[in-house]
């Protein structure tokens, strides 16, 4: 290898491997840096050293025709590679990456991929999350064949204790290069090479090749520890281009985001993720500076002290005599355990016992919030953006919304200007498929002019906004891009009225109309009356609240009352001939229907839909489901005498009508409401003829019809249920006190009270 070339192999995400690193390039001082990244991000270094980068951050690169095929490449305050662009910069050092082109990645992730991508690199997208095999690695980690040959439990707490514990150690890079020549010699003797590591590190020696011809001086050159035995190696040139040879390539574009601790943990699925990314943050936030390794007592004493602030924080009790006795019990279990200082298993066991006291509910908020972290960066507003990821960093500065990893809530107020602002932006990203925020409380308890919403930005919100820039360079006019496409691309009649209720609150009154004008036409002939239905109340609900907003309400309320009028015209035969689960949707349709009817306050559109459901109710072709439900909605609203209920009620419970149609029926009736069979006693009397008329076998075949009719009950509608039976026919005329007392002293009573109570949901005891 020639002298000029100096190999510094390091942990993609290590505090140790970071501070030996910039030890190592202060007393080098090469004249020139290689890193490995993908070549097409050399323009974005540049912007490492800007004073608004805070990570961490991500280089995202897309391919230019089609966002969603897309791959992040993480980096943390504590990663080398972000130091070692740092260092480059600030020293006026030429800086570039060397490792395999993004475009080549993204084109073979196109095709299946035909290759593994490498562990150091996160996917992105949906359909790279698909296309997502197992790094190309030998089962488990290589490096624990070293844990086990030096007694340490695993190859994380190997290289922890080795690299990462140890703060500034330039002379570590020696070892570690002798121990990967080893390794990969050990394992390269049993299995062959994988494709994708061999095309990389040709691509990367290729690199190194062209940096020596043109520049004199030490070239410092920065990769996975992995990689360092390879890049020794020296192949003819003509040998590393062979392997490249035909490389697919795409156009790619490639810009900073901002990325979270949460998603440079391994449990993300993050290949070069690390177990706990908040505790590497402290440990940097030690050696960065100064960059020796911190006294053991100082150590500890730093880490439980946050400890304690934290638990503090979050109303649990931290005595400063608690903190010291838990610093002391992780330095005694480093030197039990043959550990120059505590590490993270050390630390954790001293905060359980001295600060927990053996609680594990504290102790998981120290996991999540100070060991994994929770922390978000941010990009200087000097790195040239998409669009779209501009437009959106102008709104959050407005709003003061700043994205957090962990889910908050956020109530807003619609009626102030500033709530209403964030609503807009949050119900606009929503259309444009960037679900920051999840809405879960709306017009709920106190009118229409509030909202909750939980937040949590992930990563992968930005390759969203990539895939948006299609419809738009703003956000507003991406969400009304959006739902324009939307309704060319669906011609359901509920998701139609999704759309126009969506722009609506994302306060894109021309987009709602044309979406308004789309669904109109699709109403017209329509076939779906349960999608109809389903369609109406959301409709009818902005229309007679109203919202925050500017809405178009002639043309909503026009549409409105001619999708109620072809609700009308096809609802007698929408409610005939259907299986269960069809019945059960246009069960759940026609109730909200109803519920809507009534608001919408139009007088002649409600005679129309009563007379619709008294057809309904009596038309022997309806599915008893919806037969007893239509009565049911007739009852409730006083449309129909006690007697003429009663007579339909005796016609549904006839003899002549099969037991599973009956328990259907009132089913469909009852509603999960059993009040009004309590209030009515001619209608729980024909219940409870009906009841005692069955012979054994057709009770038993309608049992399970029943039990779920009446399961649905409250409990106290249950209980109450049976103190009316209890009382027997004959003694309803008597005292309740009276009537209780002989019934319960009645041996038929007694002997049918199990399976009554089966029926009514009612726990039994002997």
């Amino acid at each position: 290898m020639d002298p000029r070339i100096h190999l510094f192999g390091i942990r993609h995400h290590g505090p140790g491997s970071a501070a030996s690193l910039v030890a190592a390039l202060e007393a080098l001082q090469p004249a020139t840096v290689l890193i490995e990244g993908p070549p097409e991000a050399d323009p974005l270094i540049p912007y490492a050293a800007s004073p608004g980068m805070r990570p961490p951050l991500a280089l995202l690169a897309y391919a230019a025709d089609e966002p969603g095929r897309s791959v992040f490449f993480p980096l943390a305050d504590f990663s080398p590679e972000w130091q070692a662009m740092r260092w480059a910069v600030r020293n006026g050092r030429p800086v570039s990456f060397i490792d395999w082109p993004a475009a080549a990645s993204l084109a073979d992730r196109q095709k299946g991929p035909a290759v593994p991508p490498e562990p150091d690199a996160a996917p992105a997208g949906e359909d790279a999350e698909e296309a997502e095999p197992p790094p190309a690695r030998p089962a488990g980690d290589p490096l624990d064949r070293l844990a086990e040959i030096s007694g340490h439990a695993d190859g994380e707490a190997f290289w922890n204790a080795l690299v990462e514990s140890r703060g500034a150690a330039a002379e570590v890079f020696a070892a570690i290069a002798s121990a990967m020549t080893a390794l990969r010699a050990e394992i390269e003797a049993t299995a062959p090479a994988d494709a994708r590591e061999v095309a990389r590190e040709a691509h990367m020696r290729l690199k190194i090749r062209q940096a020596l011809k043109d520049g004199d001086g030490a070239i410092a050159v920065v990769v996975g520890a992995w990689h360092v035995p390879a890049l020794r190696r020296k192949p003819a040139a003509a040998e590393d281009r062979a392997i490249l040879k035909d490389l697919p390539k795409i156009k790619v574009e490639v810009t900073w985001v901002p990325w979270t601790d949460t998603r440079l943990a391994t449990a993300s699925g993050y290949g070069a993720g690390v177990a706990s990314p908040g505790w590497y943050a402290h440990l940097w936030s030690l050696y960065d500076g100064a960059r020796e390794a911190v006294a053991p007592d100082a150590f500890a004493a730093t880490w439980q002290s946050k400890v304690a602030g934290l638990l503090r924080g979050e109303g649990y009790p931290a005595a400063t005599a608690s903190v010291i006795e838990a610093a002391r019990l992780a330095v005694g279990l480093a030197a039990i355990r043959g550990q120059p200082a505590p590490g993270l298993a050390e630390m954790r066991d001293a905060t359980l016992a001295a600060l927990c006291h053996g609680d594990e509910a504290p102790f998981r908020v120290i996991e999540s919030r100070l060991v994994v972290g929770r922390s978000v960066g941010e990009v200087d507003d000097s790195v040239p953006q998409m669009p779209l990821a501009q437009d959106l960093a102008r709104w959050q500065r407005r709003l003061r919304l700043k994205p957090e990893a962990l889910e908050q809530e956020a109530a807003l107020d619609l009626r102030s200007e500033a709530g209403l602002a964030k609503s807009t932006l949050l119900h606009r990203l929503d259309l444009m498929g960037v679900p920051w925020g999840r809405i879960v409380d709306a017009a709920a308890g106190r009118g229409t002019f509030r909202e909750i919403w939980r937040l949590a930005w992930a990563p992968e919100l930005s390759v969203r906004l990539a895939e948006a820039l299609v419809h738009g360079i703003t956000i507003e006019q991406a969400a009304a891009g959006s739902a324009l496409a939307g309704t060319e691309a669906s011609a359901g009649i509920h998701d139609l009225a999704g759309l126009v209720r969506r722009c609506l609150l994302a306060d894109l009154p021309d987009a709602a109309e044309r979406c308004i004008a789309r669904l109109q036409a699709a109403a017209v002939n329509a076939v779906d009356v349960a999608g109809l239905m389903e369609a109406v109340p959301p409709l009818v609900s902005i229309l007679r609240y109203g919202t925050a907003r500017k809405i178009p309400a002639e043309a909503l309320s026009s549409l409105t009352k001619a999708m109620t009028a072809e609700i009308h015209a096809g609802l007698a035969v929408a409610c005939a001939n259907l299986d269960d689960t069809g019945a059960g949707r246009m069960r759940e349709a026609m109730t909200a229907f109803d519920a809507a009817q009534g608001l919408l306050a139009d007088e002649h559109l409600d005679a129309e839909w009563l007379r619709r459901l008294r057809a309904v109710a009596d038309d022997p072709a309806t599915v008893p489901l919806l037969a007893g439900l239509a009565l049911r909605r007739l009852y409730d609203r006083s449309a129909l005498r006690e007697d003429e209920v009663a007579a339909a009620f005796s016609r549904a419970l006839s003899p002549t009508v099969a037991p599973k149609a009956v328990g259907t029926w009132l089913e469909g009736f009852l509603g999960g409401n059993a009040e009004v069979i309590l209030q009515d006693p001619a209608l729980f009397g024909l219940v409870d003829g009906w009841l005692e008329a069955q012979d054994d076998a057709t009770f038993t075949e309608s049992l399970p019809m029943l039990r779920r009719s009446f399961g649905a009950f409250g409990a106290a509608e249950r209980r109450r249920l049976l103190a009316e039976v209890g009382k027997g026919r004959r003694a309803q005329a008597a005292t309740a006190a009276t009537a209780g007392a002989a019934a319960a002293d009645s041996p038929a009573f007694r002997e049918a009270l199990p399976l009554l109570l089966t029926i009514l949901g009612i726990a039994h005891r002997d």
